[in-house]
C-alpha cells in the first residue's frame, strides 16, 4: 500500500518532466532552424514555399513508370552554371562531397539568355529559374541569374563559392538536413510515360497526399513541372576545364492540374542516350488575411504532439 501510495505522489512530477522534454523536443528543431537560417537566403522571398518530387524516368523509347511514397522522395537542388564558370566548378564539387550522405535529384541550370559560350539552356530553363528564384538572387548579389546559385529543396538559397559558416561542404549539408517543409503528411505520387510511334504521353498523379492540417487551414497551392535533364554532356569547349557536365536542363514545361497527362516532344540529347524525365512540383503557402501563418511540422513534431497534449490536459486535471 506504501508503495503504491509512493507511486501515486511520484505520477505527477513524473508526467510533469516528461511534458517538458516533449516540448524542448518540439522547440529544438525550430530554435536550430532559426540558427542556421544565416547561411542560406530564402530562395522565393516567401518562407512557406517550396519544391518536392523528383521522380525519375529514364527516356529509352519504352514505356516507364514509377511511384513514390511521399516520405521517401529524394532532396531536390536546382543550381545556376555556365561553362564558362569558373569558381561554379569549386562549389559544384564540395556540394558532391555534401550529397553523399543523401538521397538527391540535381538539375542544373545553364546561362541561356545573352550567351556566347555555354550551349546548353533555352528559354523555358531562363524562365522557370527566373519567375521562381529571380527575385531572391537579385536581392542577394544583384543578379536574376548568377552563376553559382543553388537552390536546396525550392527554399533555401546559397550564391557564390565563398562559404558562410565552417565550408562549403558544412554550409550545403546543414541546408540539405532540413528536408522539404511541405505541407503533407504522406500519400504516393505517381510518374510516368507512354510512347506510341516516338510520340511521348507523361502522366502524373499526388493528389492523393495528405494536407497536414485538420481545421482552419491555409491554402496550399501546388505546380508540377516537367523537367528534361541529361545525365552527362561533353563539351570540351567550355572555359571552367569540366568538359563533362552533369545534370544538364534542356527544357521545363509547367504542368496543369495534380492528376493529369501531356503529349509533348522529348528534347534530343547533346551527346549519348541519357535523356531523363523528372517530376517537379512546386508547393506555397498562400498568406492569410490576417497575415499569421502556423509554421509546418514534421511527422515526428505531429506525433510529440499528440503525447504532450494528453499529458499536459492530465497535468492540469490533477
Amino acid at each position: 500500500m506504501r508503495m503504491l501510495q509512493l507511486d501515486l505522489r511520484l505520477a505527477k512530477p513524473m508526467r510533469t518532466l516528461l511534458a517538458l522534454v516533449l516540448t524542448a523536443m518540439l522547440l529544438a528543431p525550430s530554435a536550430a532552424l532559426a540558427e542556421s537560417e544565416s547561411v542560406w537566403s530564402v530562395a522565393r522571398n516567401q518562407e512557406r514555399a517550396g519544391t518536392f518530387g523528383g521522380l525519375t524516368l529514364h527516356l529509352d523509347g519504352n514505356d516507364s513508370t514509377v511511384s513514390m511514397e511521399y516520405e521517401n522522395l529524394p532532396k531536390i537542388i536546382e543550381t545556376y552554371t555556365a561553362t564558362w564558370c569558373t569558381n561554379c566548378v569549386a562549389s559544384e564539387g564540395a556540394m558532391s562531397e555534401a550529397v553523399e550522405d543523401f538521397d538527391v535529384v540535381q538539375i542544373l541550370y545553364h546561362r541561356h539568355w545573352y550567351e556566347i559560350e555555354d550551349p546548353f539552356g533555352s528559354n523555358s530553363t531562363e524562365e522557370r529559374w527566373v519567375s521562381l528564384y529571380g527575385e531572391s538572387s537579385e536581392n542577394e548579389v544583384g543578379l536574376e541569374r548568377a552563376a553559382p546559385t543553388s537552390v536546396i529543396d525550392g527554399a533555401r538559397m546559397h550564391t557564390g563559392s565563398t562559404p558562410t559558416g565552417e565550408s562549403l561542404i558544412s554550409d550545403y549539408d546543414l541546408s540539405l538536413s532540413v528536408g522539404n517543409l511541405a505541407w503533407f503528411m504522406g500519400g504516393e505520387i505517381q510518374f510516368s510515360v507512354n510512347v506510341i510511334a516516338d510520340v511521348s504521353t507523361f502522366s502524373w498523379s499526388f493528389d492523393n497526399l495528405a494536407f497536414a492540417c485538420a481545421d482552419e487551414c491555409p491554402t496550399q497551392k501546388t505546380t508540377a513541372w516537367l523537367m528534361f535533364v541529361e545525365d552527362s554532356a561533353n563539351f570540351e569547349d567550355g572555359s571552367n576545364g569540366l568538359d563533362d557536365y552533369r545534370h544538364v536542363l534542356h527544357e521545363s514545361i509547367m504542368l496543369e492540374g495534380s492528376n493529369s497527362s501531356l503529349t509533348t516532344d522529348v528534347p534530343v540529347a547533346w551527346d549519348g542516350d541519357d535523356m531523363t524525365a523528372i517530376l517537379l512540383i512546386d508547393w506555397e503557402i498562400e498568406s492569410s488575411e490576417s497575415g499569421f501563418e502556423l509554421p509546418g511540422v514534421g511527422i515526428a513534431t505531429f506525433l510529440s504532439l499528440l503525447v504532450a497534449v494528453p499529458l499536459a490536459r492530465a497535468i492540469r486535471e490533477d
